[in-house]
């Protein structure tokens, strides 16, 4: 009988494990097919073709994108170029004759996207070659990735050859696998790019397959149980768009690769939570429409798509030039064959890259979302509730700054106090009309014959619920919340000073918000309380300085994440696919958002405008 209890027992628990594991296997296995990310991609262009009035994607190239060929429209005009089947002669053109009545952009990475966008529509411009000399190693590490996607396409230089763009390349990796523009730290938008860059000698040469290996495994630790990634402290989908480009561009399925699946989730996940109800992502869990975000995550899926139906990488252009010649055969740098067996197999056309920018949110290929995401830091929820209700959208500037000025200047107490009644002091009157209002209500319905109980009684709740808004609600005129005075916390522990400076587009443009010296706020103190973090000082300088702040998302946003994507009218993306604000304290680039930066006593606050992912900012 104990033998039969024995068996019995044995086999009760082998069907246990084997219904778990039909459970476990189950959920991992829920896949999105090609048709559905389809889905997601028409979703984007349905978005896009809406935004331009256009009726079809032809109609969207010969239209909104050739109109903005070589300002805004490089990056959808190679995703769709490499989508297949359209034509690109209108945009070329327009390229074309861009690049030659306009002066050459001074942003290395600026050149060699335009240079990109060339090929892809197919022309052979002598900009792509002069573009390979005059700016791969301009801008440090996203220059030489850039580099090395136009020599991928098989065009050719002087000065640089694929070969020593790849030794470069691998000379910039970190000990943990990664790759970054700053620090000594793996990043893992510039990580990724880096990987898309690397792809097509994956196979074929053993430094380039171990260092990518390293990079896949960096990655792979890095990534959420959603399946997506955090930059900076905020969830985004321009990040884990990067992975799933670099991914795809090595032949790997994100779906079936373990290393890139968690908790039964896989990139595509990570990007689609993003996705909102008009078919465009938002750069922050809840946040609005973005279009760094929704452009990187249409090139990813895509890049996905064209992977699972055989096609090459994304930034390997299919396009033949104007006379029908390829124009994307490469050459495969010097070195021993990859022993590495589990890879996919070999590529034989480039990878694709991307540029910074977070997940389902400056910029990757188009570089802004990681840099969105780097560039444009976030807060959460952690600000004060003074903070978080006063600054959940957009703070209204109340001085003008111009090109003369050197700094927005404080407003005393004193002036404050002559523009309004201080802050709540309209209660009184607001109740009272809240009162009165009810009083002529009850009075009107009295008069019609309506003289229940029941409707008096609703008319006093009514007026109770008015009276309890008004006294837990701090309406302020823009005179009153730009008080000219820093907040006064009796609880302060300490003080910090902050400045706000946008040197690196100085003498770039006519703006009126750009201050000659690019002083937008210089070495201001503020008083601190315990675990107040940087967004709370941005706060408060934005109160007491007039100074614009614009930010998505807060308190009342159930992920508590604040994106700030511009101060002073000076926005990311402006002023190029790497542009944006991002802050230091004590001289360093912290490695979480804004709003989780707790600060301490004499701390040292510095936002700075850069164009370049901060690389182009001076060390402090």
């Amino acid at each position: 009988m104990r033998t039969k209890l024995t068996v019995l027992y044995i086999s009760l628990i082998f069907t246990i494990t084997i219904c778990f594991g039909a459970v476990t296997n189950s959920a991992a296995a829920a896949e999105y097919t090609v048709g559905e990310v389809t889905d997601l991609i028409d979703g984007i262009v349905s978005y896009k073709l809406n935004e331009a009035g256009a009726g079809g994607i032809q109609e969207w190239i010969d239209g909104g994108l050739t109109d903005g060929a070589g300002t805004t429209a490089e990056w959808y005009a190679i995703t769709v170029s490499q989508m297949g089947g359209y034509d690109m002669s209108s945009y070329r053109r327009s390229l074309e004759r861009y690049i030659s009545e306009n002066k050459a952009p001074s942003s290395a990475t600026a050149r060699e996207k335009i240079a990109l966008a060339l090929i892809a529509s197919g022309s052979s411009d002598s900009f792509i070659s002069r573009t390979i000399d005059d700016s791969i190693d301009e801008l440090g590490l996203m220059s030489w990735i850039y580099g090395l996607h136009l020599l991928n396409n098989g065009f050719t230089g002087e000065r640089y050859d694929i070969q020593g763009v790849t030794d470069t390349l691998l000379s910039m990796q970190f000990a943990d696998g990664g790759w970054a523009i700053m620090g000594d730290r793996g990043d893992i938008d510039v990580t990724a790019m880096t990987i898309n860059s690397l792809a097509p000698y994956y196979s074929s040469n053993g430094d380039v397959a171990a260092a990518v290996e390293r990079g896949l495994d960096f990655l792979s630790a890095k990534q959420l149980s959603n399946g997506g990634y955090t930059s900076f402290g905020t969830e985004n989908p321009e990040s884990t768009a990067q992975v799933l480009m670099a991914v795809s561009a090595l032949g790997i399925d994100c779906q079936q690769d373990s290393r890139f699946v968690k908790d039964g989730n896989t990139l595509i996940d990570g990007i689609a939570s993003f996705q909102l109800a008009d078919g465009s992502f938002s750069h922050t869990p809840g946040g609005a429409s973005n279009d760094g975000a929704t452009m990187q995550s249409l090139y990813s899926l895509a890049a996905y798509r064209r992977m699972m139906e055989g096609g090459g990488p994304m930034f390997i252009m299919d396009r033949a030039d104007p006379d029908g010649n390829s124009v994307h055969e490469t050459i495969q740098p010097e070195g021993e064959q990859s022993g590495h067996s589990e890879a996919a197999p070999q590529i034989e056309s480039p990878a694709s890259t991307q540029t910074s920018g977070s997940r389902a949110a400056v910029a990757s290929t188009t570089v802004s979302s990681a840099v969105t995401s780097t560039i444009s830091t976030s807060s959460s929820a952690a600000s004060r509730s003074t903070v978080s209700s006063s600054v959940s959208a957009t703070v209204l500037v109340s001085a003008e700054s111009t090109a003369d000025s050197t700094a927005v200047q404080p407003v005393t107490v004193a002036e404050a106090a002559e523009s309004g009644s201080t802050a709540g002091g309209y209660r009184p009157i607001a109740i009272a009309a809240v009162w009165g209002i009810a009083l002529l209500t009850g009075i009107a319905l009295y008069a019609a014959g309506k003289r229940s109980r029941k409707n008096m009684i609703a008319v006093a709740a009514a007026a109770s619920v008015c009276t309890v808004i008004v006294l837990f609600t701090d309406i302020q005129t823009k005179e009153q919340y730009y008080s000219g005075s820093s907040a006064v916390r009796e609880d302060a522990y300490g003080t910090v000073t902050m400045s706000i400076r946008c040197d690196t587009i100085v003498g770039k443009t006519d703006s009126e918000y750009v201050p000659a010296d690019g002083v937008i706020l210089d070495n201001a103190e503020f008083s601190i309380s315990e675990g107040d973090t940087v967004f709370d000082v941005l706060t408060d300088a934005a109160k007491t300085y007039g100074i614009q702040v614009e930010n998505s998302g807060g308190a009342g946003n159930a992920h508590g994440n604040v994106y700030i994507s511009g101060i002073n009218y000076l926005y990311e993306l402006e002023y190029g696919d790497l542009s944006g604000w991002i802050y230091h304290v004590n001289g360093v680039s912290p490695s979480v958002n804004c709003g989780e930066y707790v600060l301490s006593d004499g701390d040292v606050i510095d936002w700075l405008y850069t164009c370049e992912l901060g690389y182009d900012l001076e060390e402090e």
